[in-house]
């Protein structure tokens, strides 16, 4: 099965009308829907989103945005644990010249952990880590 990662660009852009790639993010979430794609994420990219959106859109729209994903069943939220947290720090170390920051990171050893190389992401750093894209 198709298992895609799913990054806080996606979630924002999905969410924010203003977003460049706004109309790309609502047809790559309802194509992989459709393609019946097991989609995942983390509890540290939820923690960045609601901050994303807090600071874009408000305090309402970032709580409505956690009430569906945490209603919802279509998305798997896995939590970070000391594994992937290491395993980040390593990333990071290793990579001193990227700008990734530590979400980015725990994505990155995320997805390896999970075996898959695909994010539905408009981060340009899932592209420097030689990341497929799903939109």
């Amino acid at each position: 099965m198709r298992r895609v990662f799913v990054d806080t660009s996606a979630f924002v852009a999905t969410r924010n009308a203003r977003e460049p790639v706004h109309e790309r993010a609502r047809d790559a979430f309802r194509d992989l829907a459709a393609q019946h794609a097991s989609l995942f994420t983390s509890n540290y990219v939820v923690a960045e989103t609601y901050t994303a959106l807090l600071a874009r859109l408000g305090r309402s729209e970032a709580l409505e945005w956690g009430r569906r994903l945490r209603a919802g069943s279509a998305l798997e939220v896995v939590r970070i644990e000391e594994a992937v947290d290491d395993e980040a720090w390593d990333i990071l170390e290793a990579h001193a010249d990227k700008g990734w920051s530590y979400v980015d990171a725990t994505s990155f050893a995320l997805m390896a952990r999970e075996g898959t190389d695909e994010a539905l992401a408009f981060d340009e750093h899932f592209v420097q880590r030689g990341l497929r894209l799903a939109a």
